[in-house]
């Protein structure tokens, strides 16, 4: 999680719970006090609140005021440059006022203020609209920050013995490519990670079951560690939708210029740092890249994975001149940032619990389903719901095999383009495509031209260049008119250019098999003394010593 969406949760939050503490005591009576932040979010413009003795530490009236025009400046600004269409400097207006707001929800007495709250969820939605939902209150995408939020936390206390007091007091590391540093920290993650198992480990166990098999063929393909597949619960959880306010995406968490550098197309129809296969060979690449960058440190590849090289880079010159000597990742640990310097012991421990769960009395859970589909080629631009009915499949499962298509659609382009379909439904699909007409499976994406409808209009719609709209239907603006048929130009796909070219267009069966299981450390056989002091401190009676 940034900073900035921690801050926007912690105000939200706090909003709402002022907000319910005072309607809840003047609310009709038919209100449930449990539904208090919904009563007042549909009154927006009449909110009443309970006349309670006001606070000593209360800002003033004047002060009010004063905080409540800054918020208004900070509007005023940000609609000026988006009218202006300076993104830019509109994200930085809209950080500005997030930062202010998480400051001034603090202020005793200024969140009841019913002009705060309306320039409150002015500028959150601003930020909804430009970063979407926070994290923290979309549970698809917050779960692994707020992981990242609570292990960073726990980390960062490890002068706490609480956390780290049941774990098995000697972890023997199993031979790995990656070293698997056992240190306070890692320990602190680890205990985090197990306070959390049902909300974090368990659901991270069924997924793993589904794509760790995919990632572990792709891994030997290229080359690289297998225990780096972990890195992906890391950043995503294994969810394939995961995105963060970034604008990082997919299992791999890439953002659009390293996705692009690896081979992945990004554009309004395909995102394919959310297609599995591809972006798991694209995060392959990358991973072994920084590897020889850092000169074969995986922890140093794995700090630059999370930051940027060039940062890590400049850490590392800066330790070298004050070390004399070649410095690793725990010498600069102190100067990364906090995210980046957790990060490693995040993977550490994530990478032994999840490669040995039972050490970790984990219960068995329910797998994930196989990862096994028919890779089909589909040379029309359709539905996804026409195509799941082809396949007489349910169209929920198809959208959930091809997370990378953002329009719900097949895109348009000059090659079949090759879609995941349900395990062993090619030959109904096949059937039933076979039997359309000529018209029902063009190759090319339509337009009817409307009243009132531009060039620009039309291209934006579609999200292609208006050159290009023009171009592909050899014809001129003022020749467009109501009722004329537009082509919708095609686009070439890389990573979809070379399954066609490998397989001349044909059918491809994909099944992967079960995951690899092998566990990264193990706890070392304890004594009888070493049992007694796991149950005294299972049981609290350790929590005062170290």
């Amino acid at each position: 999680m940034t900073k900035r969406t921690l801050l926007l949760s912690i105000a939200l939050l706090s909003l709402a719970v002022s907000a319910w503490i005072n309607q809840s005591a003047v609310a009709p009576s038919h209100v449930n006090p449990d539904t208090a932040w919904t009563w007042m979010d549909a009154q927006t413009n009449r909110v009443v609140y309970a006349n309670h003795p006001v606070a000593t530490d209360s800002v003033s009236k004047q002060e009010a005021f004063r905080h409540i025009e800054r918020l208004y400046r900070h509007q005023a600004r940000l609609m000026s440059m988006q009218a202006r269409g300076d993104t830019v400097k509109s994200r930085r207006v809209l950080d500005t006022a997030i930062r202010d707001l998480a400051t001034l929800i603090r202020r005793p007495g200024l969140a009841h203020q019913p002009r705060f709250q309306s320039v409150f969820q002015a500028i959150t939605s601003e930020y909804r609209e430009v970063y979407g939902v926070p994290d923290t209150l979309d549970l698809p995408r917050g779960s692994i920050y707020d992981l990242r939020k609570g292990v960073f936390t726990a980390v960062n206390q490890s002068d706490d013995p609480r956390l780290e007091n049941a774990l098995p007091s000697d972890l023997r590391e199993m031979d790995t490519d990656v070293p698997m540093t056992v240190n306070p920290r890692v320990r602190e993650a680890m205990a985090f990670l197990l306070k959390n198992r049902n909300l974090h480990l368990y659901p991270w166990l069924r997924r793993a079951e589904t794509y760790f098999p995919m990632i572990e063929h792709i891994f030997a393909e290229e080359n690289v560690p297998d225990e780096l597949k972990y890195l992906a619960l890391v950043e995503s959880g294994l969810n394939p939708y995961a995105h963060s306010h970034a604008s990082a995406g997919g299992l791999w968490q890439f953002v659009a210029e390293t996705g692009r550098r690896y081979g992945l197309t990004i554009d309004p129809w395909v995102d394919e740092r959310r297609d599995p296969e591809k972006a798991t060979r694209a995060a392959a690449r990358h991973l072994r890249d920084l590897h020889d960058m850092f000169g074969g440190d995986w922890h140093l590849a794995l700090a630059g994975y999370n930051v940027s090289p060039a940062r890590v880079k400049r850490e590392l010159a800066k330790a070298r001149r004050r070390m004399h000597r070649e410095p690793t990742y725990w010498d600069i640990y102190d100067d990364l940032p906090e995210e980046t310097r957790n990060y490693v012991p995040l993977f550490i421990a994530t990478s032994i619990i999840i490669s040995n769960p039972a050490a970790f009395d984990l219960k068995r859970v329910t797998p994930g389903p196989r990862y096994a589909f028919d890779h089909v080629p589909v040379d029309a631009t359709m539905e996804l719901e026409q195509v799941a009915q082809l396949a007489e499949a349910d169209v929920q499962t198809v959208r959930a095999l091809n997370p990378e298509l953002r329009a719900d659609r097949v895109p348009p382009s000059d090659e079949p383009y090759y879609i995941r379909l349900p395990y062993g439904s090619y030959p109904t699909f096949k059937s039933n495509f076979d039997a359309l007409s000529e018209a029902e499976r063009t190759s090319h994406l339509k337009h009817a031209v409307q009243t009132g409808e531009t060039a620009g209009h039309i291209a934006k719609r579609y999200h292609v260049s208006r050159p290009s709209l023009l171009q592909a239907n050899n014809v001129h603006p003022a020749e467009i008119e109501v009722g004329r048929m537009l082509t919708v130009p095609a686009a070439k796909y890389l990573g979809n250019s070379e399954i066609v070219s490998s397989a001349d267009a044909r059918p491809i069966r994909v099944r992967y098999g079960s995951r690899a299981t092998r566990p990264i450390a193990v706890p070392a056989l304890p004594t009888a003394d070493a049992k007694d002091s796991k149950h005294k401190a299972a049981s609290g009676q350790l929590a005062s010593t170290r």
